[in-house]
């Protein structure tokens, strides 16, 4: 993956945590904290589920084109450093 797309990820997923934080908690967001359900919740790969009325109209569609780019390590160290900032800021 190249540094531009893992930099354009990480500002759409900094876009949807921000939308989640104004909307929810964090403790919400992750089910009390859970990394799959921050991962999950932020929906770079789609939604499975309904999404919440508040997300309607605020571009949640799906981010990640290819399953490639969704199991590279680059996109899991997104991933990983906006959880653990997230929990660090929590405490």
């Amino acid at each position: 993956m190249t540094k531009k797309r893992q930099e354009k990820i990480k500002i759409e997923a900094k876009r949807r945590l921000n939308e989640w934080l104004t909307n929810s908690t964090f403790d919400e967001m992750s089910c009390g904290g859970i990394q799959l359900n921050f991962e999950m919740s932020l929906g770079l790969m789609g939604y499975p589920t309904e999404k919440q009325d508040w997300m309607k109209g605020k571009n949640f569609n799906k981010f990640i084109i290819t399953k490639v780019e969704f199991a590279s390590s680059e996109y899991d160290n997104i991933i990983d450093e906006l959880y653990i900032n997230n929990t660090v800021n929590l405490n």
